[in-house]
């Protein structure tokens, strides 16, 4: 299902590349990154935030590897398969990217159960009805 959702997305967006050579279009890294990843550089030191500029860093220097190799090749229908490749990858990529962070958010917030409000371990409102009730001074 998700390849065919990726599949999908590549046919009904033309828009998102850039070069024209040979009437192919190059893809642009620029289509597949978070705006604030763009010109991410090669991250030192330690952190979350420098973990995830890591892996944009890897994944762009991946990106630009496989546009280089792209255009070495010479014939026309052979470089748009490849750069068509290079697009199914990229959003594949996203796609694990995006399904990770969402399991890391959900083991992070732990059982849903745990933060239901209306299930509480105590039953005040029964305690205080029942105590009410039976009262030493209580006039029947």
């Amino acid at each position: 299902m998700k390849k065919f959702l990726v599949l999908a997305a590549l046919l009904v967006t033309p828009g998102v590349f850039a070069d024209d050579i040979d009437g192919i279009t190059e893809p642009e890294w620029k289509d597949f990154v978070p705006s604030a990843f763009v010109d991410v550089e090669e991250p030192k030191g330690l952190g979350k935030l420098n973990e995830t500029a890591s892996y944009w860093y890897k994944r762009r220097v991946e990106f630009n590897e496989a546009i280089e190799k792209c255009r070495t090749i010479e014939a026309s229908d052979e470089k748009f398969s490849c750069y068509q490749d290079v697009k199914v990858k990229q959003y594949q990529k996203n796609s694990d990217y995006n399904a990770r962070i969402e399991a890391q958010e959900q083991a992070r917030m732990g059982p849903q159960e745990m933060y239901d409000r209306t299930d509480t371990m105590l039953p005040i409102g029964g305690y205080l009805n029942n105590f009410t009730r039976f009262q030493p001074n209580e006039l029947r």
